[in-house]
């Protein structure tokens, strides 16, 4: 991919020049920091709690929302460097499952659908084919 990254020493390359052994390092330290997050967002934590009884400023709801803050810049950043990845068939699922902390698709066990773009009504995703990249426009051949 085209963006950059740089080094703990401050060295800038783009993520397509890294060598895979850097690459797939990388990937796994936001990996771990994801599963951290993770973590502080799913799991109470008897630490933090033990901090909340001595200093009146800390809360659970505090660490928790710096966390998912923190887990949306990782799952940002990591992306591009997945898709590097991907290109050269690195396979890191193994890494990928236990920071996010699943191995397949979410089920929605309340039938619920999340509505993702506010006020979308699915206008732009209709089966008439009428875009010109569409088979349909090429004819019979």
């Amino acid at each position: 991919m085209f963006e950059t990254h740089t080094s703990k020493d401050g060295i800038t390359v783009l993520i397509c020049q890294m060598d895979d052994k850097h690459l797939s390092n990388t990937i796994k330290a936001y990996c771990r920091e994801i599963e951290k997050c993770r973590k502080v967002i799913t799991q109470p934590s008897a630490e933090n709690q033990m901090i909340a009884i001595f200093n009146s400023n800390y809360s659970q709801a505090n660490i928790k929302e710096q966390a998912v803050n923190q887990l949306k810049i990782y799952h940002q950043r990591l992306q591009a460097y997945l898709g590097e990845a991907l290109l050269r068939s690195l396979n890191l699922s193994h890494e990928l499952k236990i920071a996010y902390g699943r191995t397949g698709q979410i089920k929605n066990a309340s039938g619920i659908t999340l509505e993702l773009i506010e006020g979308d009504d699915d206008d732009d995703y209709e089966d008439d084919y009428s875009h010109p990249g569409h088979p349909s426009h090429y004819g019979n051949r």
